[in-house]
């Protein structure tokens, strides 16, 4: 249980400030506890990375105050910008989860940057978070299982052959 605990507290903290990838810590923990299943760790470093990026997401729509130290360098775009992106997100909503989505799972866009630009943009929570949670479970899931999978063969250790 320790084990998963420090996955998700990893995946929060690396959420927050990213100075340390939480991919290579799941994959480690996964790695060295054999007996901890993917269905565990997955949802829990997910979990626990929505969790910091929600940090961001609310930070830039402005409900969380971050201490200044920490926005030195912060460049918001005009508000005419601003305007005709939140007019384009209104009218091509499934475009925007479907980003959101695209990034949690595959990480491009970077969703260190999706997160914050969907708070900013003032993208709903009800479509946000739907499209995060799946794309980074699915991540997370895939990336938990993947030690067993190489185990057990699935995977071939040599792969590619070139």
């Amino acid at each position: 249980m320790l084990w998963v605990l420090s996955v998700f507290t990893v995946s929060v903290s690396t959420a927050v400030v990213p100075v340390f990838s939480s991919e290579v810590y799941l994959v480690s923990v996964a790695l060295t506890q054999p007996e901890l299943s993917w269905w565990v760790l997955g949802p829990a470093a997910a979990v626990g990375q929505l969790v910091g990026k929600t940090v961001h997401y609310l930070a830039a729509r402005g409900a969380l105050r971050i201490p200044r130290l920490l926005r030195r360098g912060q460049h918001r775009p005009d508000g005419a910008t601003l305007r005709r992106l939140r007019a384009a997100c209104t009218r091509h909503r499934l475009s925007g989860a479907t980003t959101v989505f695209a990034s949690g799972l595959v990480g491009l866009p970077p969703f260190t940057l999706v997160a914050p630009a969907a708070g900013l943009l003032k993208a709903p929570l009800a479509v946000w978070v739907p499209a995060a949670t799946v794309g980074r479970l699915i991540r997370f899931c895939l990336l938990a299982a993947l030690p067993g999978l190489l185990h057990l063969g699935i995977l071939p250790l040599d792969w590619p052959p070139w």
